[in-house]
């Protein structure tokens, strides 16, 4: 009983230091009056915060948690605001080996696991969404397209025997990865996650093709309930599609009424994404013939 006290008392105080650090790093901020410095969706100040709290959500440890909450205040090649000059100042605030990870990020960016979390932190704050093209050439194309549209066993989701499913119409196929063109997708996916520094941090939970001809229902919907979990990586697999032709992906900001993008569903085409952001397929136009095809790679974030 006495040592599970102790115990207890430990934590508290272990709470009690992190609330005093995290609030004399407020302070500090606002000092700093970077709540007035403009940052992409807000200030600089909600986007300190938002990194700190992404790391939190993530169970990271305290010295990335408050490398998180300073992470650009000694300036770098995005972020050209320089905070702070003195490393002591820094080091005062949240310990040495913060300080160090901060100094890491902004100036030397050498890739360890710490500072990679905070950068991919770092970006997820941004409403992550990046688009790639040209990653396979034009055969792979030619191949992806042939495969998906005529050799897959195709399965249809929504009919009027779908209860739960109802709000969903559309063609779907989850992959084995036992083929040559799946393995190929695969391992396309994890190379370019790879690269994105942020394969090491999730693991896959799905992927599948699916499939919409006119008319069919798109929802708008998100690949997961909260943002920040989850990285999606989506392709394009139709070998010729014409800007007229629509069908493309929006994504969408709800809370200030907004799209946030609209991409195309161009050929080679690849969109990595936090799973959490609201997005819609939009229909095709009436008179084209072909299926639009995607395929979805699903991946949890796990730090």
């Amino acid at each position: 009983m006495i040592k599970e006290t102790l115990l207890t008392s430990e934590k508290e105080i272990t709470k009690t230091k992190q609330s005093n650090k995290y609030i004399n790093c407020i302070n500090y901020l606002f000092d700093k009056k970077t709540n007035l410095i403009p940052h992409s969706k807000g200030n600089f100040l909600d986007h300190l915060i938002e990194v700190y709290n992404i790391l939190r959500k993530w169970n990271c440890n305290e010295d990335i948690c408050f490398a998180g909450l300073l992470h650009s205040v000694y300036g770098n090649d995005i972020f050209q605001h320089q905070i702070e000059k003195n490393r002591k100042v820094i080091s005062n605030l949240v310990g040495k080996k913060s300080e160090k990870l901060i100094f890491t990020f902004n100036k030397n960016r050498q890739e360890n696991r710490e500072v990679s979390l905070i950068s991919l932190a770092n970006n997820l704050s941004h409403d992550y969404i990046q688009t790639f093209k040209n990653l396979y050439d034009k055969k792979d194309i030619n191949d992806f397209y042939s495969y998906f549209k005529d050799q897959v066993n195709w399965g249809f989701i929504g009919g009027k025997f779908d209860t739960n499913l109802n709000k969903w119409r559309k063609f779907i196929y989850f992959l084995k990865h036992e083929n040559l063109i799946e393995k190929k997708l695969l391992n396309i996916t994890e190379n370019l996650l790879k690269n994105l520094n942020i394969f090491n941090f999730v693991k896959l939970q799905k992927s599948y093709a699916s499939a919409n001809p006119y008319g069919t229902v798109h929802e708008t919907h998100t690949d997961v309930d909260d943002k920040y979990t989850s990285i999606t990586v989506m392709y394009y697999l139709n070998n010729n599609w014409s800007l007229d032709n629509a069908g493309e992906t929006v994504f969408f900001d709800f809370y200030n009424n907004e799209i946030i993008k609209s991409i195309i569903p161009s050929p080679s085409k690849i969109v990595v994404f936090d799973g959490g952001i609201p997005h819609a397929a939009r229909d095709v136009r009436r008179d084209v013939s072909d299926l639009r095809m995607v395929l979805t790679f699903k991946y949890k974030i796990e730090v």
